[in-house]
């Protein structure tokens, strides 16, 4: 049961079938999905099958206690109710994935879960990248990030190439852009790039997500039987993301595709693997991303974000702005999740997120190159699966804010839920924080933030 509460957590969060179809949404289907799992889960637990065990659990407390006291010491009580949405709820997504697929074999199914998820959206990207402009009538919903984002709309049917002409000859309240209708009312931003509803209404976010997604295309294809099933699952996985990724038009993107390839070439073939990625890798370079006057905007703006983003640190190094405040305090999100740690929570919290992802991806990482005797050897290839996908999260969110963002989090539960299977089949297996992790995460959060501010310094204020 409780597997299949967190792969419908997975299906809800991402897909959100709620917002495809109205009606669902009285049903509170994330709520359901919660309940599932954490009655399975409660199941697990008292029958025995289920040990709660992590190293990443003292690690997530401190780091959602000090976004707690970041908040309440710089703006008072009043933000600590939005974290429900931006904190709290995050941490629930995290433990229902970590103690749901505690055995191999849940451990699988909601890696498939995952993979097919990622190659859905993908392709409903594709569809929404191939379809010619309309005029598309904004609907703005009550939810704030959909009316600020405007990712729901209805085609009117008339064809256009810019915004002006789909306000000829109609009501002038009404709001409409140009743009490339998709499936269940959404519709492609900036001028024809593909993006999904939601946490992916960015064309970013939804090429990031896709691409660590195909990581698990990868391990099945080592773990299933079927030579048949192997081809089609992982051909038609790379070939889904890699063209939903260049309708994107996201840069980010197309980088994130060349660490999760780099790091498999790389892996298999040493140093000429990296020769061989960046061979492969020359076409999406060549057909994906921006450039013209609006990636130069885009690169402009951010750019600015980093450059008052490293103000705000400097003027409290410490506790920073709050959780959840830098777009209260400038007009466009930080768009980099290095800087929007350390601004809005300080050097100590910027330490402890750092702390948060390594004591996650230390755990595949140490079965990658240090296998435990007894383990189930099915296991194996999630570790280089989870491996991958962080060296691809950590290339895509230099690019975006993805501090809170709800994948993260699921992919934290995705360590918690290896370090369990991995456990199950080989109880002496242990991995902890040392002193010399905490060293090496201190460095990497300084250098981290070091970098950025010596290079919005040598660029200049936009």
């Amino acid at each position: 049961m409780s597997t299949f509460g967190a792969a419908l957590l997975i299906v809800f969060l991402f897909v959100r079938p709620q917002e495809c179809y109205p009606p669902l949404e009285a049903f509170k289907l994330l709520y359901i999905a919660i309940g599932f799992g954490f009655l399975g889960i409660a199941i697990d637990f008292g029958t025995g099958k289920l040990k709660l065990g992590s190293p990443q659990w003292p690690i997530m407390i401190a780091y959602v206690v000090w976004n707690v006291l970041c908040t309440l010491v710089k703006v008072g009580g009043g933000p600590v109710a939005d974290m429900q949405v931006t904190m709290f709820f995050p941490v629930i997504y995290f433990a229902m994935v970590m103690y749901a697929g505690r055995t191999f074999e849940r451990y699988r199914t909601l890696a498939v879960v995952m993979l097919a998820v990622s190659v859905t959206i993908a392709g409903f990207g594709i569809y929404q990248g191939k379809s010619d402009f309309q005029c598309i009538k904004i609907s703005e919903g009550t939810d704030r990030s959909e009316a600020h984002d405007k990712s729901k709309g209805e085609p009117d049917g008339r064809e256009c190439v810019e915004s002006l002409q789909c306000r000829e000859g109609v009501d002038l309240k009404d709001d409409y852009e140009c743009e490339r209708p998709g499936l269940f009312g959404t519709f492609s931003v900036a001028n024809g790039r593909a993006r999904w509803r939601g946490t992916l209404s960015d064309p970013n976010e939804l090429s990031l997500f896709c691409g660590v997604g195909l990581t698990f295309a990868f391990a099945l294809y080592q773990v299933l039987v079927s030579r048949f099933w192997k081809n089609v699952i992982t051909g038609g996985s790379v070939i889904t993301v890699i063209y939903c990724t260049i309708l994107t038009g996201s840069r980010g993107g197309i980088l994130v595709l060349l660490a999760v390839f780099g790091v498999y070439f790389v892996r298999k073939y040493g140093l000429k693997g990296v020769v061989i990625a960046g061979v492969c890798g020359s076409p999406v370079l060549l057909l994906g991303g921006r450039s013209g006057e609006d990636a130069e905007a885009s690169s402009l703006e951010r750019l600015g974000a980093l450059y008052d983003g490293c103000d705000f640190f400097k003027a409290s190094p410490i506790f920073g702005l709050g959780h959840n405040q830098f777009i209260e305090n400038y007009f466009i999100t930080a768009h980099n999740s290095y800087l929007l740690s350390a601004s809005e929570l300080g050097l100590p919290g910027i330490i402890l997120w750092f702390a948060v992802l390594w004591s996650s991806v230390k755990i595949p990482w140490t079965v990658a190159f240090r296998p435990p005797w007894g383990m189930d050897p099915r296991l194996y290839p999630f570790s280089i699966a989870l491996v991958t996908s962080f060296a691809g999260i950590l290339v895509g969110i230099f690019f975006l804010s993805f501090t809170y963002h709800p994948m993260m989090f699921v992919y934290y539960g995705f360590c918690g839920a290896y370090y369990g299977a991995v456990k199950r089949s080989a109880p002496h297996f242990e991995v902890k924080m040392t002193g010399q992790d905490w060293k090496w995460v201190s460095v990497a959060a300084t250098a981290a933030i070091s970098v950025i501010f010596v290079y919005t310094r040598i660029k200049g204020q936009p």
